[in-house]
């Protein structure tokens, strides 16, 4: 879905879409947006990522900058990049991936300290924290619901002594 199609669908101006991106990172303005819209000014991948996040996956990131993030995963081939950011995802590679010249980028991003992305080393496998798999579209599984102690626990009746 595009921003004016999800703004028609929410019923929001392009003021409140800009309001709801400042409140889960940096601050938007309408005239961003109109200049989005318009086609006058490109969307950055660090913005996309803001606008994938802030509409809950309606406005992907995929579908704003496919040269960037590539095509929609589909849904059975998360599991795989979980595996994948688990195994062989270099730091380098993450940034590679998203167009970030810098860690500062990264770490912005991923709402880390900048201090905490600097530690990763640049060539081996970095963590697979929640934010990093957001990034790449890992959707986090709920948790299982605990099991009963006891299955019989509700049978169990008393039994009067005679």
């Amino acid at each position: 879905m595009d921003i004016p199609s999800y703004r028609k669908e929410k019923g929001l101006s392009q003021a409140a879409f800009a309001a709801l991106l400042t409140e889960t990172g940096t601050p938007a303005t309408q005239g961003l947006v109109s200049q989005w819209e318009k086609g006058t000014t490109a969307i950055r991948a660090e913005r996309a990522i803001q606008i994938d996040l802030a509409t809950g996956g309606a406005v992907s990131r995929f579908e704003l900058l496919p040269a960037v993030f590539g095509p929609q995963p589909v849904q059975s081939e998360r599991p795989a990049i979980a595996a994948l950011v688990d195994t062989r995802m270099s730091k380098r590679a993450l940034r590679s991936k998203f167009g970030f010249k810098t860690d500062a980028h990264l770490a912005k991003v991923l709402k880390l300290p900048l201090a905490e992305v600097e530690a990763w080393p640049e060539e081996q496998s970095v963590p697979a924290l929640p934010q990093v798999l957001r990034l790449l579209g890992v959707q986090e599984q709920p948790a299982a619901e605990a099991a009963h102690q006891d299955p019989d626990a509700d049978r169990i009746v008393t039994v009067e002594a005679a």
